[in-house]
């Protein structure tokens, strides 16, 4: 992750100057997310790992402003103030305290996306997305042991792609389709009573965006 994030500054900041007299857009994207969670917690007292794994699908609005060059490259921001992640739950049956039902759920909040669509050089208009994230994983579980984890900020690199084009009889507006793949930072972190908690996320969705030219 920290190399892809090292490779891909340089290009953003060089979109960034290049930008400087192109058009503005703006929009709202409709997106269908298909968001999949797996993760261990590894108990303290006997070292025993329980494992699980979710997938969550929600549609999400997302709100993009971005610089558009005449050759149809673009760097823009995107923003989605909460994603909720599901909930996964179990019941443990044993001889100590902590019996009882266990649900792991978290949202990602101030979802935050620096990206930039690279024109392909074909006759339908394709472009390619590159992206990355920053989110905020807020922990929401119901323990039945006590434990609580600490929300923690991450990292996602996001691929995808798409086309784009003008909306036929409408003067500045323009539409744009993708999918996209995020793959974000690992979450690893130790609870309050000393458990760890080991989790990764990954994202796929299919967007449609209708933006206005400025």
């Amino acid at each position: 992750m920290r190399k892809i994030i090292t490779i891909l500054t340089p290009l953003f900041l060089l979109l960034t100057v290049s930008a400087k007299s192109a058009e503005l857009g703006m929009g709202i994207t409709a997106a269908i997310h298909s968001l999949d969670a797996s993760g261990t917690e590894t108990t303290r007292q006997n070292s025993t790992a329980n494992t699980a794994s979710h997938s969550e699908e929600a549609a999400v609005p997302e709100i993009f402003a971005e610089a558009i060059a005449d050759n149809g490259w673009a760097i823009g921001l995107s923003y989605i103030p909460t994603r909720s992640m599901g909930s996964k739950s179990r019941t443990d049956t044993n001889a100590a305290a902590d019996t009882g039902t266990y649900t792991a759920k978290a949202e990602l909040s101030n979802v935050v996306q620096l990206y930039t669509d690279i024109p392909l050089p074909v006759n339908f208009p394709v472009h390619i997305k590159l992206g990355l994230q920053h989110v905020t994983l807020t922990t929401l579980e119901s323990l039945n042991s006590g434990t609580t984890y600490p929300d923690k900020d991450l990292l996602g690199f996001t691929v995808g792609l798409g086309t784009k084009g003008d909306v036929p009889g409408a003067d500045n507006m323009y539409y744009k389709a993708e999918v996209t793949y995020t793959e974000f930072e690992s979450y690893n972190e130790m609870g309050s009573a000393q458990n760890k908690l080991e989790a990764d996320f990954e994202d796929t969705a299919a967007k449609i965006s209708i933006g206005y030219k400025f």
